[in-house]
């Protein structure tokens, strides 16, 4: 029998400032970016930070692109992933996870609000772009429908 004891990692969580915004504010806003919100909202209290701190997160939201499994582990999933990482480990909650086209034909990746307007991220880091945030329409992603 094994005399160590397993220890779960530490998690350095880089300091950055996070502000809210309530659902009414929040929806307002993303009338703007023209998509539909598939289910609605599935919070009440919407939690970001500015450019500047996604730039401290955002790196830990790019996956290995050896993930991908035809069907089983492909775009929507990694855009779950990090919608769900973002929410567990930073505590923001706004990175959706969008459908959408881009120019090799329909796609999940992820949006984030950053208190003066959404951006883009492709969570895949096998794709060209991922790795930085993107305006929405830039490198022919479009969107269409968000869950948030």
């Amino acid at each position: 029998m094994s005399k160590f004891k397993a220890q779960s990692p530490v998690v350095h969580i880089p300091s950055f400032t996070a502000h809210e915004i309530g659902v009414a504010d929040l929806h307002h806003l993303l009338n703007g970016v023209k998509a539909e919100l598939s289910i609605g909202f599935l919070d009440s209290w919407y939690y970001y930070t500015d450019l500047e701190g996604w730039g401290k997160v955002l790196w830990d939201l790019a996956f290995n692109s050896n993930l991908y499994k035809s069907d089983s582990f492909d775009c929507d999933n990694y855009a779950f992933k990090a919608m769900s990482r973002c929410a567990e480990i930073y505590g923001l909650n706004t990175l959706a996870v969008v459908i959408g086209d881009i120019p090799q034909g329909r796609h999940a990746f992820n949006m984030l609000f950053h208190g003066d307007g959404f951006m883009l991220w492709e969570p895949n880091a096998g794709f060209s772009y991922a790795g930085t945030p993107f305006e929405i329409g830039e490198n022919g992603y479009i969107v269409d429908k968000v869950i948030m």
